[in-house]
């Protein structure tokens, strides 16, 4: 929300340079400076630096905030990272972004309970052993997603996949192997 703070500071009229020169009074004023549409990227990049979570997960909403914020912050806020509006944007200008991230981000998402069906899509298709693994661990995952695993390349994700099926009582037929 933009307007009166608890102090009566009013920031919906304020300017990019006005709201820098606010950065710093408290975390109340600096979650709304993160989230206010006139703030501009080198002010959420150090406010991206505050030691406040809340203050954090504000600047990875804000859909001004700088890729390069945005792929620091992604491990730490993965559901914020997918939450940002810009996002898909971000995907038609580079579709191989997620490749980007670094592998804590992804390793995070993949392993959250709310992880985007697009970001497993992705993982399924394009990642590595680690993300193959981290997909097996996932306690919420298609069974198509863990036969996928099963049948490919990494021999630990591979293992873990099959154990899983195993557990749930699915075989994969000799022409699934």
């Amino acid at each position: 929300m933009i307007g009166p703070d608890k102090d009566g500071l009013d920031l919906s009229a304020k300017s990019a340079r006005e709201l820098d020169l606010l950065v710093g009074q408290s975390t109340g004023l600096d979650v709304q400076i993160a989230q206010h549409p006139n703030v501009n990227g080198a002010t959420l990049a150090g406010l991206a630096a505050s030691p406040s979570r809340v203050v954090k997960r504000a600047v990875m909403l804000n859909p001004l905030c700088p890729t390069n914020v945005l792929m620091d912050l992604a491990s730490k806020f993965p559901l914020e990272l997918f939450n940002n509006p810009v996002l898909p944007l971000l995907l038609l200008e580079e579709p191989d972004l997620f490749s980007q991230l670094p592998i804590s981000a992804v390793k995070a998402i993949l392993k959250s309970p709310d992880c985007p069906e697009m970001m497993i899509s992705w993982a399924l298709k394009h990642g590595g052993s680690s993300h193959a693994l981290a997909l097996a661990d996932r306690a919420q995952i298609p069974i198509k997603a863990l036969k996928q695993i099963a049948q490919g390349p990494h021999i630990k994700a591979a293992e873990r996949a099959q154990s899983r099926l195993m557990g749930m009582g699915i075989a994969l037929g000799k022409d699934e192997r």
